[in-house]
């Protein structure tokens, strides 16, 4: 019996809507009937997550934690009226929540037990459901295998991600010395290969952990939930690389998958970034390690204005020495400040930093190779 159908059956015998979501938010499935679903309810099932702020509610009374029911209290400025959760938990771990509304009837004996015993086998089919994901992510971002199978059965349990973007996240440990990036030890495959599927949409390969998580407002703080959960199953620090939001198509996912092993590669070798790095902060490094297709964007935001180009790029040609470009353009030094600081704000870019300087060179002199200068 899967998901839909224990519901369903265990809705019909106890006379209750019925609703699962993950612990990140994620929206698995509800009895198709509840004539007390409250307002938070109806929006999560129109979006497919719930919201964070009411997620943030419900955790403060320790639904994580908890092995038996938990009765909530209505919250009229979130539209909820009091529920009842069972935690999902399978060997120690929660796996995700079962709800159903507290007005009506109250839980008796028959239905506690009811509840309880559905919590179980819904358990059993989520941590079926996990080791599934797992195998389709990797199978998704294989270059050696079409992807298209793996897209289609993802979004059958999954289907917010076709109507969301989707950021892929990979984490990669980073060495004392930080001159390469190291392999996973035997025990750190077994621990977090384990430990990281059952809270995370990921896979553990020897070399990394990769994340799917949905992006926007309305999915998980997809670098954050990945962060905490290396914290808490790995013994050393990660470095965390963030590909660019794309719809979930099977070439779009696999190039951010791309740029996040690349992002994440770095940052686990240079201390001047971020530990966890999206691939649009990567810097210098977008050029030196040319993981997307076509030009680097980064000079987008001036190529109408080649006076601000030229201004650029004479800056940095001049070392960033204001009196040298100056002279070079013919120009006030109160006019080179000027123009600098439009842009500086045009790009919204640093241009006092030193790997910003790096970037936006190289990309300047890879536009005269280009002819477009």
């Amino acid at each position: 019996m899967d998901l839909q159908d224990l519901l369903e059956d265990l809705s019909q015998r106890l006379g209750r809507g019925l609703f699962v979501d993950s612990t990140d938010g994620r929206m698995l499935g509800y009895s198709k009937q509840d004539a007390h679903a409250d307002p938070a309810r109806v929006a999560s099932v129109m979006s497919r997550r719930v919201a964070p702020e009411i997620r943030e509610w419900q955790n403060r009374y320790g639904i994580s934690k908890a092995t038996k029911v938990v009765r909530l209290p209505p919250n009229a400025e979130l539209g909820i009226r009091a529920r009842f959760c069972v935690p999902i938990r399978r060997d120690g771990r929660c796996l995700g929540y079962l709800w159903t509304s507290a007005d009506g009837k109250a839980l008796d004996e028959t239905a506690l037990g009811a509840l309880q015993g559905a919590a179980a086998e819904l358990a059993r089919v989520l941590a079926g459901r996990g080791d599934e994901r797992e195998d389709l992510i990797r199978w998704l971002l294989d270059p050696d295998r079409t992807g298209g199978g793996a897209r289609d059965r993802l979004a059958a349990l999954e289907p917010s991600l076709l109507s969301s973007e989707v950021l892929i996240c990979v984490g990669v440990p980073i060495s004392r010395r930080r001159r390469q990036v190291p392999a996973l030890s035997a025990a750190e495959l077994e621990r977090l290969g384990t430990a990281l599927p059952r809270v995370l949409p990921c896979f553990v390969a020897p070399t990394h952990v990769t994340a799917l998580l949905l992006s926007g407002p309305s999915g998980p703080s997809g670098p954050t939930a990945l962060d905490e959960a290396l914290r808490k199953s790995a013994r050393r620090p990660f470095a965390i690389g963030i590909g660019e939001p794309v719809p979930f198509d099977v070439r779009a996912v696999r190039e951010a998958y791309g740029q996040a092993r690349a992002a994440a590669g770095v940052a686990a070798l240079d201390p001047a970034l971020p530990r966890v790095l999206p691939w649009s902060g990567a810097g210098p490094y977008r050029m030196l390690l040319p993981v997307a297709p076509g030009p680097d964007p980064v000079l987008v935001p001036l190529e109408h204005d080649e006076e601000l180009v030229r201004t650029l790029e004479t800056y940095l040609d001049a070392g960033c020495d204001v009196r040298r470009t100056a002279a070079s353009l013919h120009l006030h030094r109160t006019t080179v400040y000027y123009r600098l600081d439009r842009i500086a704000t045009t790009l919204g870019a640093d241009l006092r930093d030193g790997l910003v300087r790096s970037h936006l060179h190289l990309a300047l002199k890879a536009r005269r190779l280009s002819g477009q200068l």
